[in-house]
């Protein structure tokens, strides 16, 4: 039982570090207290005190802080990984559907088709998805995972997640002002029941990023405190 306190009050003094979501500093603490019985049971070979071997394993993992700066590194590329990659696949589906819906519309008042800012507001669009797209390759060319994070922690990933989300941020409001100002100023140039779909995915895709930055910029200032 002694063996067991150590074991386990480090792996409490560990999770006071960690940082991420609840099922990933789950799955960290179990991997953590698999080496660490896996460390206890090789001690017990040559340490008959539970106790004692116990310590032994506690002090080859090393101080609590460096092993959970390491595992928040890992951690913080897993999720610019992740929200970075989703962001990029986001980005060309929102773009066709909103072409299709504004481009696809009744004739508006206007000597031609569509009004004149359309097609180069569409072609920013395009321009900034590149942007974002790019950015977001740049941040993570660096791979991911504990043994790219053993060093120090690489800014340009935390940078290149951070433009990603922020770009598609800034282009999901920028849809939205485009629709409410041709919407209010010549609503019978949309086809609506086209237009809600990508309004529809414009407004899931807010939320969604939205909240998932918030929990990435969490992640990285808890990365910065440990």
């Amino acid at each position: 039982m002694a063996a067991a306190g150590v074991l386990e009050g480090y792996a409490d003094r560990l999770a006071q570090h960690l940082v991420g979501s609840h099922s990933r500093r789950a799955a960290i603490l179990d991997e953590v207290m698999d080496g660490l019985e896996c460390a206890l049971e090789g001690n017990l070979d040559s340490c008959p005190d539970a106790e004692e071997a116990a310590l032994r394993a506690v002090r080859e993992w090393g101080p609590p802080g460096e092993v959970a700066r390491a595992y928040n590194d890992a951690t913080l590329r897993l999720s610019a990984n992740r929200l970075s990659l989703r962001a990029v696949c986001v980005l060309p589906v929102l773009a066709v559907t909103w072409g299709w819906a504004l481009l696809g519309g009744p004739p508006g008042p206007w000597a031609v088709r569509h009004p004149p800012l359309l097609v180069t507001g569409l072609s920013l669009m395009a321009f900034g998805c590149v942007i974002c797209v790019a950015g977001a390759f740049s941040g993570l060319r660096k791979g991911t995972g504990m043994r790219a994070a053993v060093g120090r922690r690489d800014h340009t990933v935390t940078t290149g997640a951070l433009a990603a989300l922020t770009g598609l941020l800034c282009t999901l409001a920028a849809l939205v002002l485009l629709l409410l100002n041709r919407g209010l100023s010549h609503p019978e140039s949309l086809d609506w029941p086209m237009v809600s779909i990508p309004a529809a995915l414009t407004v899931l895709s807010t939320l969604y990023f939205g909240l998932h930055l918030k929990r990435f910029v969490s992640v990285v200032r808890g990365v910065g405190t440990v």
